[in-house]
């Protein structure tokens, strides 16, 4: 059996790696989900309802400024940090609980004026956890709308979500 510089078989080496790669997915997906917790929070009466409910279906959504993500979860899901950029998500659960994966598009744009900007969904999957993430450019002119079309059922027409979030230039 080999042994590594460390004097460890290194079969017990590259399980230690396995698992602490592991650790770091968990801990990147649990920051995502707390992350998803706080934007859920009632902080004004206007932002209070963070979810749609479609039967047994619940979809979770916030919209946040890049630079309120850590670090280390900004440089592994490849985004910026920014107070100009945001970051739109989604996680959809069914009845138990479990994570659901659906196909999403959407697109954002600013109230007043003319036009839409596609949104390009990206996937994270970590353990049973699925959400969908996508990045746009922050407008504070007005608030931001956010239209998002979820296929729950192959067999059946897309729901959608829409919701308004205002984002604030740092004073």
């Amino acid at each position: 059996m080999g042994r590594t510089s460390a004097g460890k078989p290194a079969a017990k080496e590259h399980e230690m790696n396995v698992n602490r790669a592991s650790h770091r997915r968990y801990a990147l997906a649990l920051s995502l989900l707390v992350l998803l917790a706080l934007q859920a929070l009632p902080t004004a009466p206007a932002q209070a309802q963070q979810f749609e409910r479609f039967g047994d279906i619940e979809a979770h959504y916030s919209a946040i400024t890049t630079d309120f993500l850590p670090e280390e979860m900004a440089r592994r899901l490849d985004i910026q940090r920014s107070p100009h950029q945001g970051l739109v998500s989604l996680s959809v659960r069914d009845a138990d609980g479990q994570a659901l994966n659906v196909a999403t598009e959407g697109s954002v744009s600013v109230v007043g004026k003319p036009g839409e900007t596609p949104l390009a969904f990206r996937t994270l999957r970590e353990g049973d956890g699925i959400s969908r993430y996508a990045t746009f450019a922050i407008d504070t002119s007005a608030p931001m709308r956010f239209r998002l079309s979820l296929q729950l059922d192959r067999n059946a027409s897309p729901e959608a979500v829409s919701f308004l979030k205002r984002f604030y230039r740092d004073q």
